[in-house]
């Protein structure tokens, strides 16, 4: 192609994508091509072309799309959503074509017909953000038309996207889209209330009243030890604390009927000195009720009787029927004092931002926890949980090391008798990867049955039995974990979809893969998955382009580096993977 076809100018990009596309060519292949290409003909190209913008490219069930000016892109997208939501509301929730849509502003290449350049590329990475039904739009967006248009918009914060160099700040246009738990329904096809007898609740994040953002920890930490109590106890359904966080500011009701569960837990924490005041209130979304209220006034010191006097008071209020000795594991036997107490929550807020820094300044405060306290497990298990973390993400100048920090405190933590099953989780992974696969199985069950509700706990444990060849209890356990966080991470999404693969369900492997994909472009496990998939299906040109898509992924992939990473009990199972990677045209 000649250079003087090759130019840069200013535009507005919209990306859009279709919603769990293989979930419903699998339900009803002939009726969704049907009624896209009716949506496509009669809603998609007229308003595009009504608001003066280029179909740039198709890309399967999405569009890429220029505008001249960001009003008209923005209006567009508006007038598709509230189209698309008119058309579709006759159908059965789990049978409606979704879209997702983000808008970006920026300077992009182009060459020919097609568009390049990181302008682009956000615009992609806020779509896959955005919930069905959805807008998404970066801060250049929206500066442009806020003073132009009667929608609404919500601030979303700042996002770290994929290959993108600096965070960009989001705005959701408001009133459209789905609910936080409606769009993870959507991604997985997988139904997000509980689906047994157990009393279900999700503890929202606790209010820090006390206008000083620093004290955060406090009322954070004081939320997450309730969870990590319940959490324990097997006969309560626990919105995972993650997915909880969706709901941070907004009514208990939202919460209740986004996840589908029956209590929520709402709380705020007062500091003054040494004394706190915590407020707390159970709702029961069935009666719209609130079933207990209670304030707390104490010193500090006495926190950790007054957490389990909380978590005792909440049980009693649900009418849990506990399992006969069930109690005793949840309440807290040690670390009553004041400095251990502040070091433990400043740790897990900072635990929580998840970044080598962050990672760097908790592990400060859990080694003085371990230095006030050594017969107490939270500072060691919290200790094995920065190291494996910053093992796993690259987030230190010696893997090794990490990797090796991260066992001995999990064994030290795991040896104590108020282990809760974290370090446990720590240590069944380590084990995998040493090969030593009963002793991974063996610490693994011992998480689960410390944390039998823990959404983290199950998706690990699924792993490791996917791994060691067991892929019904895998499919058993990543199923629970899916439920306990119905805004899950990816990593959830590519083992369900490893493990129906080994299974041998080649179907719902695609639909998983496919929704790893969605929620993460440049997921790479969820595209090897796929492409072995094409080759298992004898279909050469799909497992081709897979490939392609793979280096283009990451470029530096090679069979053998990824061979060797993969702890498979069974040598057979993992040479077939690597023959099939090598029919995708992979580097050896």
């Amino acid at each position: 192609m000649s250079d003087d076809r090759v130019e840069r100018r200013l535009a507005a990009i919209v990306a859009t994508d279709m919603v769990g596309y293989s979930r419903l060519m699998e339900a009803d292949e002939e009726g969704t091509l049907a009624r896209q290409k009716v949506h496509r003909a009669e809603l998609f190209d007229p308003k595009i072309a009504e608001h003066h913008g280029r179909i740039v490219k198709t890309m399967g069930d999405g569009l890429l799309i220029e505008f001249a000016s960001a009003v008209d892109a923005v209006r567009c997208a508006v007038d598709i959503q509230t189209a698309m939501a008119d058309r579709e509301a006759g159908l059965p929730a789990d049978r409606r074509i979704a879209h997702r849509i983000g808008v970006n502003i920026s300077d992009i290449i182009i060459e020919g017909d097609d568009i390049y350049g990181n302008g682009v590329n956000i615009a992609a990475r806020i779509e896959a953000l955005a919930d069905p039904g959805g807008i998404l739009v970066s801060a250049g967006i929206h500066e442009q038309v806020r003073h132009h248009l009667s929608v609404g918009f919500e601030d979303e914060g700042e996002r770290d996207l994929k290959n993108i160099d600096t965070p960009v700040k989001v705005y959701r246009v408001g009133g459209l889209g789905q609910k936080p738990a409606a769009a993870a329904e959507m991604q997985s096809g997988r139904p997000t209330p509980p689906a047994d007898d157990r009393p279900s609740i999700v503890i929202l994040p606790f209010e820090n009243l006390t206008g000083d953002a620093d004290q955060d920890y406090l009322s954070d930490g004081l939320r997450i030890d309730v969870q990590n109590a319940l959490v324990k106890v097997s006969g309560v359904f626990l919105i995972a604390a993650g997915s909880a966080n969706a709901y941070r500011g907004k009514p208990a009701g939202d919460a209740t009927d986004g996840f589908g569960v029956r209590y929520a837990l709402e709380g705020s924490v007062r500091k003054a000195g040494s004394r706190v005041r915590i407020s707390t209130t159970l709702t029961d979304a069935a009666s719209g009720e609130i079933v207990w209220a209670e304030q707390f006034d104490r010193n500090l010191d006495d926190a950790f009787e007054l957490l389990d006097e909380v978590t005792g008071r909440i049980l009693t209020a649900m009418n849990v029927e506990l399992v006969a000795g069930e109690p005793a594991r949840v309440w807290h036997k040690t670390l009553r004092d004041l400095p251990s107490l502040e070091a433990l929550y400043r740790g897990i807020h900072d635990f929580f931002d998840m970044d080598r820094t962050a990672l760097g300044n908790a592990r400060r405060h859990f080694e003085r926890v371990s230095q006030l306290h050594p017969e107490a497990a939270a500072g060691p298990t919290w200790m094995a949980l920065t190291h494996w973390y910053d093992f796993q993400r690259g987030w230190t100048d010696s893997r090794e090391e990490s990797k090796k920090q991260a066992r001995e405190w999990a064994e030290r933590a795991a040896a104590l008798a108020d282990a809760d099953g974290q370090a446990h989780t720590v240590l069944s992974h380590i084990h995998l990867l040493d090969r030593d696969f009963d002793a991974a199985l063996a610490a693994g069950r011992g998480a689960i049955a410390n944390r039998p509700n823990c959404t983290h706990a199950n998706a690990f444990y699924a792993n490791v039995l996917h791994y060691c060849g067991d892929q019904e209890r895998a499919l058993h356990h990543i199923d629970l974990a899916m439920r306990y966080s119905p805004i899950h991470p990816t990593l959830f999404k590519d083992i369900l979809a490893a493990t129906h693969r080994a299974a041998g369900d080649l179907d719902r492997a695609t639909e998983a893969a496919q929704a790893a994909i969605a929620a993460n472009p440049d997921d790479l496990t969820a595209r090897l998955v796929l492409a072995s998939i094409a080759v298992k299906r004898d279909q050469p040109d799909i497992a081709l382009s897979l490939g392609q898509e793979i280096r283009a992924v990451e470029p530096a992939f090679s069979i053998a580096e990824f061979a060797a990473g993969q702890p498979y009990r069974s040598r057979e199972f993992l040479d077939q993977f690597v023959t099939e990677l090598r029919a995708a045209d992979l580097p050896e």
